[in-house]
C-alpha cells in the first residue's frame, strides 16, 4: 500500500505543473473559450504523440552514433537536431492536422491555447516517464524548466499559426505557408537551443532561459491582449 501511494503521489506530482499551466493559458483566452471536448483530445494527441517521437529518435540515434569521434558534432545533433526537432516537428504534425480546419479554429489565439495542449500532453507523459525513473527531486527541477519549456515552445508555434490561419482567410496563401513554416522552425530552434545549452553550459543556460520566458510571457499577454478573428 505505501509503495502504491508512492507511486501515486510521483505521478501527481510530474502532472501538477502541466496542468496548471493548461489552466493559465486557458484563462487567457477571454473572447471565446474554445470546447473542453476539443481540449481534452488535443491534450491526448500530445500524450501519443510520444510514440511516433520515440520512433524517431531511437533511429536518430542510430546515426548519430556515427559521430562520437567529433564531440561538438555528435552534441549538436543529439540535444540540439534531435530533440528540437523531431519533438516540435511532431507536434507540429499532430496541431495542424487537427485544427487548421477546426470550425472553432475562429480567434488568432485559439491557435496559442490549441499547440499548448498537445505541447503539454506531450510534456505530460514525458514527465511521468522521468519523474517515476528519478524521483521526487527530478519532478521538482522540471516543474522550474522542462515543463515551462514545453508550455513556451508551445506558445511560440501557436502565435505564429494564429497569424497564419489569419493571412490564409485574407488570401495571403504564400505568406501564409511561408508563416506556418517558421512556427514549426522557430520551435525547434528554440528547443534545441534549450536542451543543447543545458548540456555543459552552465550559467548560459540560465540566462538563456530567463531571457526566454520573458520574450514568451510578453508574447503571449500581447496575443491574448490583441486576439482577433481570422476571417
Amino acid at each position: 500500500m505505501l509503495y502504491l501511494n508512492s507511486i501515486l503521489f510521483l505521478i501527481a506530482a510530474a502532472l501538477i505543473p502541466p496542468l496548471v499551466l493548461l489552466g493559465v493559458v486557458y484563462r487567457l483566452d477571454k473572447i471565446e473559450r474554445e470546447p473542453p471536448g476539443l481540449l481534452i483530445a488535443l491534450f491526448f494527441r500530445g500524450v501519443l504523440a510520444m510514440f511516433p517521437i520515440l520512433v524517431l529518435e531511437v533511429l536518430a540515434d542510430q546515426f548519430i552514433d556515427f559521430f562520437p569521434w567529433r564531440p561538438i558534432v555528435y552534441l549538436f545533433l543529439a540535444y540540439f537536431v534531435v530533440p528540437g526537432f523531431i519533438e516540435e516537428g511532431v507536434k507540429y504534425r499532430v496541431l495542424v492536422r487537427r485544427t487548421w480546419n477546426e470550425p472553432n479554429f475562429n480567434y488568432q489565439f485559439d491557435a496559442v491555447v490549441y499547440s499548448v495542449f498537445v505541447s503539454l500532453g506531450f510534456a505530460a507523459v514525458e514527465n511521468v516517464l522521468y519523474v517515476l525513473t528519478s524521483g521526487f527531486s527530478t519532478a521538482v527541477a522540471r516543474a522550474v524548466f522542462s515543463i515551462p519549456g514545453h508550455a513556451m515552445f508551445g506558445v511560440v508555434m501557436g502565435a505564429a499559426l494564429g497569424q497564419a490561419k489569419w493571412l490564409e482567410r485574407h488570401g495571403q496563401r504564400e505568406q501564409a505557408a511561408s508563416l506556418r513554416t517558421r512556427a514549426w522552425l522557430t520551435a525547434a530552434v528554440l528547443h534545441g537551443l534549450y536542451d543543447f545549452l543545458l548540456v555543459g553550459f552552465g550559467w548560459i543556460f540560465y540566462v538563456y532561459f530567463v531571457l526566454l520566458v520573458i520574450y514568451v510571457v510578453r508574447l503571449l499577454k500581447r496575443s491574448a491582449r490583441e486576439d482577433g478573428p481570422v476571417g
